[in-house]
């Protein structure tokens, strides 16, 4: 993506905006953006780097959305490093930990796919209900 924080925000707001609004046209002119951010992991990294830190609430279908898409993408075809990166993220940003929960194992590496289900078994109010038996909670909101 050009330019780091300016653009990547607008093209994550615009994204999600059009995955929340329930428009189908809205939605079809999101769908570009999938295609164009096809492995390039650096770039789909900071959109969900973005998202997680856009201002306001967005809700658990946007989210699950999001999840399901760029967020498993990254995680099953991207370097395992990514997974460590989003791990870390999940624990500073709870919209990141929500987004996390909503990631279905596809084909996720099974070291990476039990360190997440580690993780999202933490976290309070899961997108998935699968992660709802948890043994205490993580995701601290990081001191701004």
């Amino acid at each position: 993506m050009p330019e780091r924080q300016g653009p990547v925000n607008e093209v994550a707001a615009a994204y999600i905006a059009a995955l929340a609004s329930g428009d189908e046209d809205a939605q079809a002119r999101s769908i570009p953006i999938d295609y164009w951010l096809d492995s390039r992991w650096d770039d789909i990294w900071l959109l969900l780097q973005a998202i997680s830190e856009l201002p306001g609430e967005i809700d658990n279908l946007t989210l699950a959305t999001v999840a399901a898409g760029p967020l498993e993408d990254l995680l099953s075809k991207a370097p395992a490093s990514y997974a460590d990166q989003v791990l870390t993220a999940a624990y500073r940003s709870p919209r990141m930990a929500r987004m996390l929960t909503g990631v279905w194992r596809s084909s996720i590496a099974p070291e990476t796919w039990e360190r997440v289900v580690e993780f999202c078994r933490k976290v309070p109010e899961p997108i998935d209900g699968t992660y709802r038996y948890r043994s205490g909670q993580v995701c601290q909101n990081r001191p701004r």
